[in-house]
């Protein structure tokens, strides 16, 4: 199975068990807004969970709960970005909070977040003491991405973005009973987390007028004096290398070690293909 392929099988299942969860919710109000805030995600970090749990020799049903959780917290965090961004539209749809208003959207992430992080616990205390670790790196994050200094780009990205990239990495060592190799995964999930939002950035730089640029990407835009392209260029190779070296000290199955190998460019040219742009930089 290609990494395509596995993408698209993880995502229908995180889909199903998103859809259970929602069916639990004993109010009815806070599941419609919650399925209307979870609603067509790409799923790649709970599909991170599968992959790294996987290659570390886990059963796939260890690795529902990080799944699914991983991607409530993401979904919540989009939620409340698009308030603070006044972003009217998420994935092709009026955002959340256009539709229910900010109180509402507040409220339910607020019922969101501590959700998920109950549903981490089934991996243990230090699993739980980490994750929100992380989310709080989030919340830091999303500070610096609207006030930060631009000089301050790659700590901004690995705040808000990367942190919840390493959480479902650093979730799979615990669903794969492979907790000794915690900080190595987290590593690797940082990495990724990095790659994604630098490559996202480069987007919008590419995409949008720089008046029009805001958070990381404006960052970024300012840092590069415009001349973004090398930068990108160089910053996605040191990742990139830095992840494959992780790769090599894992104790990876082999049927899952192309799959992760590949993650990089995985990323890296589905968000460029999404956005309707030529590669100009690898």
């Amino acid at each position: 199975m290609d990494l395509m392929e596995f993408w698209f099988r993880s995502r229908s299942v995180i889909d199903d068990l998103v859809e259970k969860f929602l069916r639990e919710s004993r109010d009815w109000e806070v599941m419609e807004m919650s399925k209307y805030i979870m609603r067509d995600g790409k799923r790649f970090r709970g599909t991170l969970m599968f992959l790294f749990n996987g290659a570390l020799g886990g059963e796939e049903k260890e690795a529902y709960p990080g799944a699914l959780a991983t991607e409530i917290l993401h979904s919540a965090s989009l939620a409340l970005d698009d308030i603070v961004d006044y972003d009217e539209i998420r994935r092709g749809m009026k955002a959340a909070w256009a539709v229910y208003t900010n109180r509402k959207v507040i409220f339910v992430s607020n019922y969101l977040i501590p959700t998920a992080l109950n549903v981490i616990s089934v991996y243990g205390d230090k699993a739980l003491r980490i994750s929100v670790d992380l989310w709080k790196d989030t919340a830091v994050g999303a500070l610096k991405d609207m006030y930060g200094k631009d000089e301050d780009y790659i700590r901004t990205v690995e705040l808000k973005t990367a942190s919840l990239f390493k959480l479902p990495a650093m979730l799979s060592s615990f669903s794969s009973g492979q907790s000794q190799y915690l900080d190595t995964l987290m590593e690797a999930g940082k990495d990724l987390g990095v790659i994604y939002q630098v490559i996202d950035d480069y987007v919008d730089c590419v995409t949008q007028e720089k008046e029009k640029l805001v958070g990381s990407a404006k960052q970024l835009y300012n840092l590069t004096s415009g001349k973004y392209e090398s930068f990108v260029r160089l910053k996605y190779s040191e990742y990139k290398t830095h992840y494959e070296g992780l790769l090599n000290s894992l104790p990876l199955k082999e049927e899952y070690r192309d799959q992760l190998i590949a993650l990089p460019d995985f990323l890296a040219f589905g968000l460029m293909g999404e956005a309707g742009i030529k590669n100009k930089i690898f």
